[in-house]
Formats: structure tokens, C-alpha cells, sequence
């Protein structure tokens, strides 16, 4: 009985030691407290992670799915009336992440996405080797690889962790855009392939900040993996920001607030370009939490040269915009935890244009509003239901109409692990 109870004990200490199995069974063995074959038989039964170096210290498995249906509509009103809806369901991400400490500061991760987004990207999200920094002024975390620029808050945070359902049209617009379908695009900000350096300032507790040089494709270029050795131009970003924790009345009160810059001299690139373009764009943002409550804040302002419009090659846009996302996550028991969520976002384009989903519409002006409620059955299991209105007007193009609703409602089942 007693062997059978050491059995059971090692075969669940076996299972999560992983790399210590087998030293662990064949220290018990040589004590007799197991026999050979009642090792042989525990790992057997074990799983085990062999790394391919001796180093490593540790592997990790993570990832997750996200499924949707959405509902679309786009109305327009001027200078003629028509509608026209979309609906059905998508995949929007499927992610399986590996993440291994080889030892010595250095790390790896590889994300994968087999998600709507993914094969824009080739399948990969995220491709970095890490290497920690500690030393009496320099304190940090430098990076190579593929992964997003600091430039926008929501753009920022992690898909699984979005607080509305989709990014908003101003994010979309300033840190993932292309507009005029991919005859013009806008490649600043979202995924790109460089290195990185995130610090933090050891003198100033809270004080963090970080730089990037990068190739100057992004997410937005078809196949940009692939094909970065076309790029003729690097990209910078720099950053700089405070967070900490303040207590009010008992509660703590959680905030972070800075900026973000970034600069691509041959940020604007597509087919009808006649020559690529420089941009660059500012990025300052508030967050605070207390108790339940979550309030994002974050402006947007960007400028850079078009060479699109014939007769007027080179003439600086500055577009403008802004995100205003407010949550509150209540315990409801048993039942787990529930967050209505609003948002308000805003895009003033100065002739770029916007681009509307159904109609490919493009016009100056657009503002959405969101609200909706996502509902935590447990930490790993998110279920939301959302819906936004949107408006836009001031026409760009000649062929595009004065003014366009939209309306959009969606669902969404997510499970992470």
C-alpha cells in the first residue's frame, strides 16, 4: 500500500516536473522505495517536454480562440438612400503561443494566429528572442524580432483582452490602416519586424519608457514577412510613460498615463503611389482602474505626404483622432463576473480619407459609439455582446456620398488557456 500511495505522489510530481522526471525516478529506485519496472511504468505514463537544449529552464504553452458573429449595416443617405448588410460567423483569432527561458536571461516566444487576421501575416503574430537587462542604470527587456511598435493604447493591448469586441475605427485607422483599399497604405504602427527595447528607469519608480528601429512594412503590406528585404527605409518609435498605484480611501487606484512617437520616412507606400511617403505620429494616453472601474483615454495625431492625388504630389495630411473606453467588472457570485462597456471614437482625416466597410465610401469625418457587456463565466471563459453606431460625412472623393450610418452588432465566445 505504501508503494502504491508513493507511486500515485511521484506520477503527479512527474507530470508537473517535466524535466525533473527522471532524475527524481531514479533517486527513488536507488533508495528502494520504488521498484524498476514501477518506474518504467510511471513515465511511461508521464508526459514530458524535452527541450532541445540542456540550458533551458522552462516551456511554456499558452493560447487561445475567439469566435464571432457579426451583423453589419451601412446606410446611405446622401445625395442617394441604400442599405446594404453583411452577416455570418468568423474565427477571429485562434492563437497557440510557445514560450521558452533558455536560460541566462534570453528567451524565445512564437505566437501563431490561424485566425481571419492570420494569413495576412503568413500565420505568425508574434516572433521575438528576448533578453533581459539589469544592470545599475540600465534595466529592461531588448527584443529582435516580430512583433507591434508602441503606437496606439487599444492597439496595444492584448487581442484576448480587448474590453469591446473589435478595435475601434480610430485605431484601426492610425496604428492597422490602409486607406483606399490597398492602393494606398499607411504603414505605421501595428506589427513590424526590428529591434526593441523596453526600460525602465530605476531612479523613478514607475518611470518606464522604450525605442524601436524597424523595417518599414507592417501588417498592413500583404506577405510584408516575405518580402521586407523591398523595404528601402527604417522606422522609429520612442515612448515614454508613468504608472503606479495611489490609495484613496482604502482602495487602490491604479494609473498610467504617457506618450508614444513614432517616424517612417517611407511610411506611405501602395500601387497608385507615385512616391513613397514619410509619416509620423504622436500618441498620448491616460488609463486608470479603481475598484471595478476601467477608464482609457488616448489622442492621435499624424501627418504625412500624399502622392496620390495627381497635381498635388507631396501635400501634408494631418489627420486626428481620439478613443474614450469606460468599464465597470462586477462579481456576481457564482455566476462569475460581469463589465458593461462604452466607447467613443473619432477620426478627423483632412482629406486622407475614411474608408467605410460595405459602400467603399471614403469621406473626412467619422464617429462611432459602442456599448456593450461582456460576461465572465471564469477567468478563462469570456462571453460579449456589443453593438456600435457609426457616422460619417464630408465626402473626399468624387464618387463617394455626403453621408453614411452604420450599424453593427456582435457576439462573441472566448476561451484562453
Amino acid at each position: 500500500m505504501k508503494k502504491v500511495i508513493i507511486s500515485l505522489l511521484v506520477a503527479g510530481a512527474a507530470i508537473a516536473a517535466n524535466a525533473q522526471d527522471k532524475a527524481l525516478l531514479e533517486t527513488l529506485v536507488k533508495k528502494g522505495m520504488l521498484t524498476q519496472q514501477e518506474a518504467a511504468q510511471i513515465a511511461k505514463e508521464s508526459v514530458t517536454v524535452t527541450p532541445a537544449t540542456k540550458s533551458t529552464k522552462s516551456i511554456k504553452i499558452f493560447g487561445g480562440a475567439q469566435g464571432w458573429y457579426t451583423w453589419g449595416q451601412d446606410s446611405q443617405k446622401a445625395p442617394t438612400s441604400e442599405s446594404k448588410q453583411t452577416s455570418g460567423f468568423t474565427l477571429r483569432y485562434v492563437k497557440l503561443g510557445v514560450e521558452a527561458d533558455v536560460g541566462g536571461g534570453w528567451s524565445a516566444t512564437v505566437v501563431t494566429d490561424f485566425g481571419s487576421d492570420g494569413a495576412s501575416r503568413n500565420y505568425l503574430d508574434k516572433v521575438v528572442a528576448s533578453k533581459k537587462v539589469d544592470l545599475d542604470y540600465l534595466n529592461g527587456t531588448l527584443q529582435l524580432g516580430l512583433r507591434k511598435a508602441n503606437m496606439g493604447y487599444e492597439q496595444n493591448m492584448c487581442d484576448f483582452g480587448q474590453l469591446a469586441i473589435e478595435r475601434s475605427v480610430a485605431t484601426q485607422f492610425f496604428t492597422n490602416g490602409s486607406y483606399n483599399d490597398d492602393a494606398v497604405v499607411k504603414n505605421f504602427g501595428g506589427r513590424t519586424i526590428g529591434v526593441f527595447w523596453d526600460g525602465n528607469i530605476t531612479q523613478v519608480e514607475g518611470l518606464y519608457y522604450s525605442a524601436a528601429v524597424t523595417s518599414g512594412l507592417t501588417e498592413s503590406t500583404p506577405e510584408f514577412i516575405s518580402t521586407s528585404q523591398d523595404s528601402s527605409a527604417l522606422s522609429f518609435y520612442a515612448a515614454m510613460g508613468y504608472k503606479n498605484v495611489a490609495e484613496i480611501n482604502g482602495e487602490s487606484l491604479a494609473y498610467d498615463f504617457g506618450v508614444n512617437f513614432g517616424y517612417a520616412p517611407q511610411g506611405m507606400t501602395g500601387r497608385l503611389v507615385t512616391q513613397k511617403g514619410s509619416v509620423w505620429g504622436i500618441n498620448p494616453y491616460a488609463t486608470a482602474s479603481w475598484k471595478g472601474l476601467t477608464l482609457i483615454s488616448e489622442f492621435f495625431l499624424q501627418q504625412f505626404e500624399d502622392y496620390v492625388t495627381p497635381g498635388r504630389d507631396g501635400i501634408g495630411r494631418t489627420p486626428l483622432g481620439a478613443n474614450v473606453t469606460v468599464a465597470y467588472k462586477m462579481d456576481i457570485g457564482e455566476w462569475g463576473a460581469i463589465e458593461p462597456v462604452a466607447r467613443w471614437s473619432y477620426i478627423y482625416a483632412n482629406g486622407a480619407p475614411v474608408e467605410t466597410e460595405f459602400f467603399k465610401n471614403y469621406l473626412n469625418q467619422a464617429m462611432t459609439g459602442y456599448i456593450g457587456v461582456n460576461w465572465y463565466a471564469m477567468a478563462s471563459v469570456k462571453t460579449s455582446l456589443g453593438y456600435e453606431f457609426g457616422y460619417y460625412d464630408q465626402r473626399v472623393a468624387a464618387d463617394s456620398v455626403d453621408r453614411l450610418y452604420s450599424n453593427c452588432v456582435r457576439a462573441q465566445v472566448q476561451v484562453i488557456f
